[in-house]
């Protein structure tokens, strides 16, 4: 069915808190652009319901959930008691937690019987996963309990759950040697030889290596970056690691990458940084110069992204480059002495079916990296392949056996998965998950997905996150997405001390 011949979804629901869990769970099921959510207090069971309507009903005395779904044919009710053992005389002791999480295991029944669907990650929304399990696995016994607990309480599958518990004891030691005053550091570099139809991120193209925005983009980034880091050893912290992403950062000339990176070894001892990435991304930017002068410094890591080995899709997804391409910068990183490269591939592509995905996978495992970052094609409102119709993506089915098959490629080439992510409108409501030799694990990834160490974001778009170890909490400290406004505020301002007052030593 064609979502233009669909009717508005009206969800009503009792309680202000559980709307936003409300609209992320109805939209696994039903486009979030034809739901519309209202909150009232005053609802009951015996509450009207619209025609194409949700009732969602919360009794917190009685410890009960009731949700009541209306079409012009049918009627779909599902009842959810909270959990017997937090049950003390029909009441508990309010834990909000806990509350939103029996509560959409009530809405997603109700969902299930309106329009089932495969969704291995059950009832579970978020962008990071295996916080979840880290978060279980400090409450259990052992990883059993940890996978029992994901199935049984969050719906996830058993595949899921233990790929979040393989994941989270991959990361477990690393984290655990994460000292207190060490920081991460993001360099962001929004801008791209060209854009891909895919991209969602605010990145922005550039006219070729003379484009003045190349210059007056670096020039702002040093600004920020000098005082920045001249701050945080102020502060009494040190430096754990650097990734330096973008955008492409690799569209900057050797010789603007050179003062980059000479700014920072003069600002500070790279020597003692545990882990520095240089995201190169489009290897139609890489040239032998440039890696020359990533490997005067401590660089330990490359990142170079053939996203498929398909040439006629990367031209349809307005890539400028070719397979040849990325195996000549493949060569020349190894020839360089670059040991520990990081490989990106997209599944769900426009126009690639299964055939087409097993032969990247093909050509990856000739390869033999250290590491691959496998992402399930995620497609936002401002990419301009969002209005692709259903037709030209991956069914769920076979998105599941291209996930299997990776992980199957990847285990026989003793890669293990270590860390992974999720994100709105993913192909076949999968994941994205990185995968490495073990002991190559890239550490920032780890660190910034998990937000359990505070992580500084220079550039513009960059989102700095502050960590708070006591409460294990975040503040979010963006910068402006606007590369000019962000150009500006650099030359006007400078770095902004004010939005850390609350980072002691």
């Amino acid at each position: 069915m064609s979502r233009h011949s669909l009717k508005t979804l009206q969800i009503i629901v009792q309680d202000d808190f559980l709307a936003y869990e409300t609209r992320e769970l109805a939209r696994l099921f039903y486009p979030a652009e034809l739901t519309l959510i209202s909150v009232d207090p005053n609802i009951d069971e015996t509450t009207p319901v619209p025609t194409l309507g949700l009732l969602c009903y919360s009794d917190r005395a009685g410890c009960r959930f009731f949700c009541c779904l209306k079409t012009e044919s049918h009627t779909f009710t599902e009842s959810w008691f909270i959990d017997g053992d937090r049950v003390k005389n029909h009441s508990i002791d309010f834990d909000q937690k806990l509350f939103k999480r029996d509560f959409k295991k009530c809405l997603f029944k109700v969902m299930q019987q309106w329009r089932p669907r495969q969704l291995p990650w059950g009832i579970l929304t978020g962008v990071r996963p295996v916080k979840l399990a880290h978060q279980l696995t400090q409450q259990l016994e052992n990883d059993e309990q940890v996978k029992d607990s994901l199935e049984t309480h969050y719906l996830i599958s058993k595949k899921k759950a233990a790929l979040l518990t393989e994941v989270a004891a991959v990361q477990r030691p690393i984290l655990h040697r994460t000292a207190p005053n060490r920081v991460s550091l993001y360099i962001g570099i929004p801008l791209c030889p060209s854009r891909c139809s895919y991209c969602s991120f605010i990145s922005q193209p550039v006219k070729g290596q003379h484009d003045p925005l190349l210059e007056q983009y670096l020039q702002a980034l040093l600004i920020e970056l000098k005082q920045a880091i001249r701050w945080l050893i102020e502060q009494g912290r040190q430096l754990d690691t650097i990734y330096i992403g973008g955008g492409t950062p690799s569209v900057f000339s050797a010789k603007q990458i050179h003062q980059l990176m000479d700014t920072l070894a003069s600002i500070y001892p790279l020597h003692q940084v545990r882990e520095i990435t240089f995201e190169a991304g489009r290897p139609d930017t890489l040239t032998l110069e440039k890696l020359r002068e990533l490997h005067q410094y401590p660089v330990h890591r490359l990142s170079i992204n053939p996203q498929t080995f398909n040439d006629s899709t990367l031209a349809n997804v307005n890539r400028h480059h070719t397979t040849h391409d990325f195996y000549q910068a493949w060569e020349m990183a190894l020839a360089e002495g670059f040991s520990l490269i990081n490989l990106d591939i997209i599944i769900g592509l426009p126009g690639e079916g299964i055939q087409h995905v097993r032969h990247t996978l093909k050509e990856i495992e000739a390869l033999q990296p250290t590491n691959l970052t496998v992402h399930a094609l995620a497609l936002k409102r401002s990419s301009s392949l969002a209005m692709i119709g259903d037709n030209q993506r991956l069914d769920d089915q076979t998105a599941d056996i291209l996930m299997d098959e990776i992980e199957v490629m990847a285990y026989s080439n003793h890669m293990k998965p270590y860390y992974l992510y999720r994100q709105k409108e993913i192909t076949g409501h999968l994941e994205n998950i990185g995968y490495s030799l073990p002991g190559t694990e890239c550490l920032y990834n780890i660190l910034m997905m998990e937000e359990k160490q505070t992580i500084l974001g220079v550039g513009a778009g960059a989102v700095s996150k502050q960590y708070f170890p006591a409460q294990d909490r975040i503040r979010r400290i963006p910068n402006p997405k606007s590369i000019q406004v962000y150009i500006q505020r650099m030359h006007e301002v400078g770095f902004h001390y004010k939005d850390w007052e609350s980072f002691h030593k």
